[in-house]
């Protein structure tokens, strides 16, 4: 024992030793504080759609409190389940992820909603394409932490899982996961240490597509849904109608200007009301800005700074490559999603289908969040310390 913790290897290797602790709690803690902050926002923004759609005034948060239960289990499990242990089932995982996103394409149990066929239907509604974060950070995580000859051979077969799974949202369609997914991937490779000559060909290659839409060679519409390219020309376009296009986004705003520097009050947002579409999933930031003003919008957006630096840091501490690649992974995955999310509010993009993680009403997306905060703890079990040597 060591100040409390546990020194689990005392060979001392260029200056540190490794040290078993009980977990970060300041990520616990934080995590808490998020789950706590949702279901407080789900609860104000909730209780007028159950009067509107005739349900139990508490319909909403009831359905919530399973999902936080179910990912409670999950943060539980895999905080005491060897992350290591999960490269035995990288593939089994990824196979299963597939199978899921096939049956919701090509099976009576997939549901669309507005236009996206994006659920499952199993007694419950499930999103799969959040399994595919998870399945793609446990991808890239044993592929990029293999050495450089069993890298090579090894190639080929987690390019082509990870390949598949993408391709299958872009296709449902969901262009904000899509992008999610290629974030997660594009951090993971840059930090692995591999060579960043692809890194390059892919940015060459990126600008030139833009070039070729922007001078009309190539037709947009032809590659995304309607509705897709309908919201990126409502948002960059500034005189779009509020009444109908930029309804949303408009209302958005309103909420979060009215809001100003303190809130009209817990439960007082007006916005809500029906004038707001999807206040309790997408735009809950926006019920949030109004009720608790710019002190408490700024205090969540902190609160997913934290969650970043407590992954990166917990990253870096690591002693293997794959337990820091699975922390980035998982920190990127949960922060790009909140960065998303909120710029969608505030009108920084174009509006998406993406929840606020651990905010937003969406049981698929709480209960993979949860079970990945649960690796992220298991991997901070254990990490370096550096050792001060003392001259005699």
């Amino acid at each position: 024992m060591e100040n409390g913790k546990l020194v689990i290897n005392n060979t001392v290797k260029n200056g540190y030793q490794q040290i078993k602790t009980d977990g970060d709690r300041e990520l616990l803690t934080t995590t808490i504080i998020l789950i706590v902050i949702g279901l407080m926002a789900i609860v104000s923004a909730s209780l007028p759609l159950c009067v509107t759609k005739h349900l139990p005034p508490f319909f909403y948060v009831f359905q919530h409190l399973f999902w936080i239960i179910i990912g409670s289990v999950g943060m539980w499990f895999f905080s005491k389940f060897d992350y290591n242990n999960l490269r035995k089932f990288t593939f089994l995982f990824a196979f299963a992820v597939i199978i899921l996103l096939l049956m919701v394409k090509f099976t009576p149990l997939g549901v669309t909603i507005n236009g996206a066929r994006r659920w499952l239907n199993l007694g419950f509604q499930f999103q799969p394409s959040e399994l595919t974060k998870l399945a793609l950070i446990m991808i890239l995580g044993n592929l990029f932490s293999l050495k450089k000859e069993v890298f090579n051979k090894m190639l080929f077969k987690h390019l082509l899982s990870a390949g598949i799974m993408i391709f299958i949202v872009l296709k449902q369609p969901n262009l904000s996961m899509t992008l999610i997914l290629l974030g997660i991937s594009f951090c993971m490779y840059v930090c692995s240490g591999k060579t960043l000559k692809p890194i390059f060909i892919g940015i060459i290659l990126l600008a030139s597509l833009l070039g070729m839409i922007k001078t009309n060679i190539i037709d947009l519409s032809n590659y995304i849904a309607p509705y897709q390219l309908e919201r990126i020309m409502n948002w960059h376009n500034s005189d779009t109608d509020v009444q109908s296009e930029g309804y949303q986004v408009f209302h958005s705003l309103v909420a979060i200007s009215s809001g100003g520097m303190f809130g009209s009050g817990y439960g007082s947002g007006k916005e809500k009301l029906g004038w707001l579409p999807e206040s309790h999933t997408d735009f809950i930031f926006s019920v949030i800005s109004e009720e608790i003003g710019f002190i408490g919008s700024l205090f969540v957006i902190m609160l997913f700074l934290t969650l970043l630096y407590r992954g990166i840091t917990i990253a870096t501490k690591c002693p293997n490559l794959y337990g820091r690649l699975l922390a980035l992974g998982i920190t990127i995955s949960i922060t790009m999603q909140a960065f998303f999310n909120i710029s969608v509010a505030t009108s920084f993009l174009p509006a998406t289908g993406i929840t606020l993680p651990f905010i937003s009403y969406g049981g698929s997306s709480l209960a993979v969040s949860m079970s990945m905060i649960g690796i992220l703890l298991n991997v901070s079990k254990i990490k370096l310390k550096r050792i001060s040597y003392i001259q005699k």
